[in-house]
């Protein structure tokens, strides 16, 4: 995993817990609050393919699903 996917993966992990697992609403709140993030994070993140994005969110759907 790129550093750009691990940023991007703490990013999504810390709202997808907030919003008990939901996918929907997680993605959202990260569209509406990428303003958060540290100017590395972003720039980091900016760098990312679609791929390693997907690759990211499928991780997170994968454990989501375990959680229930």
């Amino acid at each position: 995993m790129t550093a750009g996917q691990k940023a991007f993966r703490r990013f999504v992990l810390r709202s997808f817990e907030e919003h008990q697992y939901d996918l929907g609403r997680t993605l959202t709140w990260c569209e509406r609050h990428y303003h958060k993030l540290s100017e590395p994070e972003r720039i980091a993140m900016n760098h990312l393919t679609i791929r390693e994005r997907n690759e990211v969110l499928s991780e997170i759907i994968t454990l989501g699903l375990a959680k229930c």
